[in-house]
């Protein structure tokens, strides 16, 4: 379903463009810049924020090859109960010290690089474009909890004493590789010959990580 109304949304936008120019233009003779900010979630309750540094060339008149790198951060809800013990020593004295707490969302700062294809529906002011990415994410999370709160459950001389409810490890966070695919639609309009104001969404696949939404405005130049 999403698919089809991304393929409709394109071939609107492209039914009423102009005549696309017929100048002709050597691959790879230009290069240009983008720099683009804007915010991500998964879920609207989560926002982060996004930026990205772009670079493309032109493959052919209509057709960009684009290499970014960027900084997001990104939330990922994760309610949690978390029972579980220490083992502490007072005076000499050990004791297993059950505590509880609650796990609230998973914070992600991402370093994401990516490759891909743009394709732009050429017109003189505003001209629609969309494009396809892939890339790796390199990533840090940190947990977001309420307080602990200790001897909720008591303390024990010995681990067999521990409720079984206390004897759990929290679970732990996904540190795997991730890989990235996004597609997405977008916009650029002219401000000066050289110089484009752009809009872009698009979504994002990750592995590992949250998939996330993300609208971005930026400059090209």
């Amino acid at each position: 379903m999403k698919c089809s109304i991304f393929i409709l949304f394109i071939a609107i936008l492209s039914s009423n463009i102009s005549a696309q120019g017929t100048e002709k233009q050597t691959a790879f003779s230009s290069f240009h810049f983008e720099v683009l900010i804007g915010v991500n979630f998964a879920s609207f309750q989560n926002l982060g924020s996004s930026l990205m540094i772009v670079g493309k060339t032109n493959a052919t008149h209509n057709l960009n090859v684009n290499f970014s790198i960027g900084y997001s951060e990104a939330y990922k809800k994760d309610k949690y109960n978390i029972k579980s013990f220490r083992y502490i020593n007072i005076d000499n004295s050990g004791k297993y010290q059950t505590y509880t707490y609650n796990r609230e969302k998973i914070e992600y700062d991402i370093i994401p690089i990516s490759a891909g294809v743009e394709y732009i529906f050429e017109n003189v002011i505003f001209s629609p474009l969309f494009f396809l990415d892939a890339g790796y994410n390199f990533y840090s999370t940190k947990i977001h909890t309420t307080p602990i709160e200790y001897n909720v459950a008591g303390s024990y001389d010995t681990y067999n004493e521990i409720p079984a409810e206390y004897r759990n490890l929290f679970p732990p966070i996904s540190k795997d590789w991730s890989y990235s695919f996004k597609i997405g639609i977008g916009s650029k309009v002219s401000i000066t010959p050289s110089i484009y104001f752009e809009m872009k969404y698009f979504y994002q696949f990750n592995r590992a990580i949250p998939n996330t939404n993300n609208i971005l405005l930026g400059i090209v130049f």
